[in-house]
């Protein structure tokens, strides 16, 4: 299970998932990039593929959308349980 992050918590599941897009597309990362997208990546995989792909997908399609609904709510769960989200 993933510790929760040195710095402060995410205000919100947007900005969790911006930060999260943000460290998988850099091309190249420090040590500490590296960490975080460990634990970050260690939150979002027990979604599941079909979830976690629906996560990052940007799609208008209804079904897309419902699956990344069910994965946002599961993941803000997961996020606030573990102190990674404010509130």
């Amino acid at each position: 299970m993933a510790d929760p992050p040195t710095h402060e918590s995410y205000s919100s599941l947007e900005a969790f998932l911006a930060h999260y897009r943000a460290l998988e597309s850099a091309g190249s990362r420090d040590a500490n990039d590296v960490k975080q997208l460990a634990a970050m990546k260690a939150l979002i995989d027990p979604l599941g593929p079909e979830l976690t792909a629906a996560l990052t997908a940007d799609s208008a399609d209804p079904a897309v959308r419902r699956h990344r609904e069910r994965a946002e709510l599961g993941l803000v769960r997961e996020l606030r349980a573990r102190g990674w989200l404010k509130g």
